[in-house]
């Protein structure tokens, strides 16, 4: 069974690593390119910290959350929630902050059993989470690569590698392809700092 308590955790310590290197920023590092291209530094923590607020709204005001989604076009929708909260650097930091806070409090709260209403999709509260950590994670890759910094892998990493290879199958579901006959494990690092290998599983179709 999924401990959600776990992944808000790591949630939480992954977000964490990434706000240190923010928040130490010149202003102007803050428009520096990443290689998203189009997006700067800025433009990478106001997706982070839009999404936390649609994901916020998914959880606590379905109703508005889908009537939210109804009035921009999908292919506009991460451009036109990025431009929204994209503010001056400390007011940015602070609104990121206080979203995710306020995110991870709400997931928390959430029955077993629910399955939330989201881009596409419904999903589960763990598997938001781990999406959410896949997110930050991502993102913070390109502002660690824009600002040309080392960063090390970290055990959290295991989330997002289980996420991605269990879905793998609802991909190609989607498209209406076959999923091909995988059968695999996986050897990330532990929280312990140990290393295993994991049960082969399968990947999901739906």
């Amino acid at each position: 069974m999924v401990d959600l308590t776990a992944l808000l955790t790591d949630l939480a310590e992954e977000s964490a690593a990434l706000d240190r290197v923010v928040a130490r920023l010149p202003a102007l590092a803050w428009e520096r390119e990443t290689p998203s291209p189009g997006w700067t530094v800025a433009h990478q923590i106001a997706h982070l910290a839009w999404t936390d607020y649609v994901a916020l709204l998914a959880v606590t005001e379905p109703e508005e959350f889908a009537s939210r989604l109804a009035r921009v076009r999908p292919e506009r929708l991460a451009d036109e929630g990025v431009e929204e909260f994209r503010t001056a650097p400390a007011a940015l930091l602070e609104g990121w902050r206080t979203g995710r806070a306020a995110l991870a409090e709400a997931l928390a709260r959430v029955p077993g059993g629910t399955r939330i209403a989201w881009i596409g999709t419904r999903m589960a509260p763990a598997s938001m989470v781990t999406a959410r950590l896949m997110e930050t994670w991502a993102h913070g890759q390109d502002v660690h690569d824009a600002l040309c910094l080392p960063r090390p892998a970290t055990a959290r990493l295991r989330h997002i590698a289980h996420l991605g290879f269990r879905t793998l199958g609802h991909g190609f579901a989607t498209y209406g392809r076959p999923c091909p006959p995988l059968r695999c494990g996986s050897n990330w690092p532990r929280p312990t700092g140990t290393r295993g290998p994991t049960a082969p599983s399968t990947p999901r179709t739906a």
